[in-house]
C-alpha cells in the first residue's frame, strides 16, 4: 500500500518501504493472531489486516490524535478484523499471538520486550523497529538478554527522487533499523 492511501496527520506513520520489508518479516501467510504495539496511523495494523483477512489484528495506541487515525484507517478500508486498543503497552490481552510488531515503545521498552515474550507463542515472531541508534542497541541487547533466537538485523536506507530546481536529486529519508526475531521453543515445554 502506498501512503498516500493513508488518511494522516502529525502522528508518525511507517513508510510503505519499511512497512513492506516489517510486514514480510512478520511472516503473516499463516498466522492467527499480531499485535502491532505503538500504531501510530495505524499503517501496519492496516496493511496487516487488508493483506490477511483471516487474522485478528489487535492495534495498541496510547495517543488519542493517533487513535483518531487508526479509526479512521480502519474504517476507510472497510477492516472488521481489527480490535483498536488505546493503551500504554504492555497491556492485558488473553492468549496468545502469532506475531507482534513495535512501532513504538514509549520508554517502556524492557516491559514490552517481556511481554512481548510472554504473549508470543513458541515460533512467533517479533519485528521492531527505530531511528534513535541508542534504542536500537538497548532493544538488540534486551533480545539477547531475554533469550530471542534467530536475531536478524538490517538497516534500510531509502531516498526518494525530489525536484531541485532544473533538475532531480534523491533526498534520503532517515535510516530505518529494523530487528526480527523469535520467541524460541521454551525448555521447559519440552
Amino acid at each position: 500500500m502506498k501512503n498516500s492511501d493513508f488518511i494522516t496527520g502529525k502522528v508518525p506513520i511507517t513508510k510503505e518501504e519499511v512497512r513492506a520489508i516489517s510486514i514480510m518479516k512478520l511472516d503473516l501467510v499463516n498466522s492467527k493472531r499480531f499485535i502491532d504495539v505503538g500504531a501510530g496511523t495505524g499503517s501496519v495494523t492496516v496493511e496487516a489486516a487488508y493483506n490477511y483477512p483471516n487474522l485478528d489484528v489487535i492495534s495498541i495506541e496510547r495517543h488519542d490524535d493517533a487513535l483518531d487515525l487508526v479509526h479512521q484507517n480502519v474504517e476507510k478500508f472497510g477492516l472488521k478484523n481489527v480490535e483498536v486498543i488505546k493503551g500504554y503497552a504492555p497491556v492485558e490481552i488473553d492468549g496468545q499471538v502469532d506475531a507482534i510488531f513495535l512501532g513504538g515503545t514509549g520508554n517502556n521498552l524492557s516491559e514490552i520486550l517481556i511481554w512481548s515474550k510472554e504473549k508470543l507463542a513458541d515460533g512467533g515472531r517479533l519485528v521492531a523497529n527505530f531511528i534513535i541508534v541508542e534504542t536500537f542497541n538497548e532493544t538488540l541487547k534486551l533480545l539477547r538478554e531475554y533469550g530471542f533466537k534467530n536475531i536478524d538485523v538490517s538497516v534500510l536506507n531509502v531516498s526518494k527522487l525530489e525536484k531541485l530546481g532544473r533538475g532531480e536529486y534523491f533526498k534520503p529519508l532517515n535510516p530505518i533499523y529494523i530487528i526480527s526475531c523469535e520467541k524460541g521453543v521454551d525448555e521447559d515445554d519440552k
